[in-house]
Formats: structure tokens, C-alpha cells, sequence
């Protein structure tokens, strides 16, 4: 596990760490927030709602892990604030992407990432839709995109209090100034 960790670091995130799976904390009325006020995100590819598990088989599917790695990048605020921050998130499941792709070669066969962000904004905006979805073929991206984390219904705010980490949550009418810092997070399920 401490290889995983250092290789999330030589990745160059801002923090990692191991968490029991039993402290991820899966709301269903979370998923509900991508839907109302429905998110641009929404229905448009294989790994954000509708079309990933619901919290409750989410809930089921972490059972036959123990533990995860969760790690973050500090972003300046005005940074979340724009409309480039998807290349924020682009950076989340690339790293989610690399950090499971480490831990499969090295033992970990079902290593499984988890990000932030429609993969369908992120890899294939400029295509009308999503492979998967359309039945077209199979993804154009899969070494890259993974599931998004609000959409299983994951609570990453009570994740980040777990892992001591600050954490304030940025909309569009946050103002900079009033945030210390910004963090944009992933995981890897270890398994």
C-alpha cells in the first residue's frame, strides 16, 4: 500500500491517503443533485447517472473491497470558479486512472478508480454521443475515464472531515477571496 501512495505522490498530488471503505459515506439524495438542478453532465455518458450503479448496488459493490486511497490536488479557488476547471477534473481521472493501473500491475486485480466530472465533457465533447450509450462501440477513452464519485452517491465532504482535510464548498457565486483553498479529489478502490 505505501507504493500506491508514493506513486500517487510521484503524480504529483497535493495529498493521499488509505481509508477503510467502511468510512465512505453513499447518500442516495446526492445522486438526486446531478439529476435537479440536472447537471450538464447528466445522461451523457456510461459512467455518470442514470446510467451508473445506484447508491444502493454501489453500496453492495464496496463490500468486497477494505480499503481505498483517496487523494486530492489543492486548486485556487478562482481556478473551480471557471469555465477551464474541467481540466481540473480531467487531471482527476487521469490520475484515478494511473494511480488503478499501478495498483492492478501490482497485485491489486480489481483495483477500480473513481472521479469527479462528466467523462463525457472531459474526453468526447467535440463527438455528438457517448459510444457506450449509443451502442456504437466501446468507449473511446477507457484507459482515461472512470465513474464519477457525487454519481454513485458518494459524500466526499464527510470524506474529506474523515481524512482531515478542509474542505468549502465553491459554487458559481462564491467569491475567491472568502476561500482558503480548493480541492478537486478521486479515488481508487484497493482491491
Amino acid at each position: 500500500m505505501d507504493k500506491i501512495i508514493r506513486h500517487s505522490f510521484e503524480l504529483g498530488v497535493s495529498d493521499a491517503q488509505m481509508v477503510s471503505v467502511e468510512k465512505i459515506s453513499i447518500e442516495a439524495h446526492l445522486v438526486k443533485l446531478c439529476e435537479e438542478p440536472r447537471c450538464n453532465g447528466y445522461g451523457q455518458s456510461a459512467s455518470c447517472p442514470p446510467n451508473v450503479m445506484k447508491p444502493d448496488r454501489f453500496r453492495e459493490h464496496l463490500r468486497q473491497y477494505e480499503s481505498a486511497l483517496v487523494f486530492k490536488f489543492d486548486v485556487p479557488p478562482e481556478m473551480l470558479l471557471r469555465d477551464d476547471r474541467r481540466e481540473i477534473n480531467k487531471v482527476i481521472h487521469e490520475t484515478a486512472a494511473g494511480i488503478e493501473t499501478f495498483a492492478r500491475n501490482r497485485g491489486y486485480k480489481n483495483s477500480e478508480g473513481l472521479a469527479a466530472g462528466s467523462c463525457k465533457r472531459l474526453f468526447c465533447d467535440k463527438h455528438e454521443k457517448c459510444n457506450i450509450l449509443s451502442n456504437a462501440g466501446d468507449c473511446r477513452f477507457p484507459n482515461l475515464a472512470r465513474p464519477s464519485m457525487s454519481g454513485l452517491g458518494i459524500n466526499f465532504f464527510e470524506l474529506a472531515k474523515v481524512l482531515g482535510w478542509q474542505i468549502s464548498k465553491i459554487t458559481r457565486d462564491s467569491h475567491p477571496d472568502d476561500i482558503p483553498m480548493g480541492l478537486m479529489a478521486g479515488m481508487v478502490l484497493i482491491g
